[in-house]
């Protein structure tokens, strides 16, 4: 196998395909992201999954703690169960839980965990959902 200069390689295809930090179409319509990743070629391992995860979850928690500010009095068990649904419905998903999160924030745990089975998220997802509420659920006791 021949030698090159990795570093001036890295240099050089940044330089040509440029960075992107969301999806586009590339010049042949391919799906792309990043420095030109073209998404049906794009293998990720877990350590970089892993990654990617706790970037996400950083950029989340400022978002979380401005829309719910009175988690900041709660057990962490709440907030681990407010952070988890808004990272798959996102923060304006779980704002429509008006009553989960009045029961949530009034320490009202039965309450807030009966809301949360009461929805369309609890249909699609119901083995998530169930879990997440029994965590709610184990508050009260």
């Amino acid at each position: 196998m021949f030698q090159v200069d990795l570093g001036e390689l890295i240099e050089d295809l940044k330089r040509h395909e440029g960075f992107r930090s969301r999806v586009y179409d590339d010049t042949r319509g391919i799906p792309t992201i990043g420095i030109g990743f073209a998404i049906k070629d794009l293998e990720l391992d877990e350590e970089i999954c892993a990654m990617i995860l706790e970037k996400k979850i950083t950029k989340l928690l400022p978002r979380v703690n401005s829309s719910f500010p009175f988690l900041k009095d709660l057990p962490n068990v709440a907030k681990i169960v407010v952070i988890n649904m808004c990272y798959q419905m996102g923060v304006s998903g779980v704002s429509k839980f008006k009553k989960f999160l009045k029961a949530l924030e009034n320490n009202d745990y039965i309450t807030a965990a009966v809301e949360m089975l009461d929805s369309r998220w609890s249909r699609q997802t119901p083995n998530r959902a169930k879990e997440l509420s029994e965590k709610i659920k184990s508050l009260a006791s």
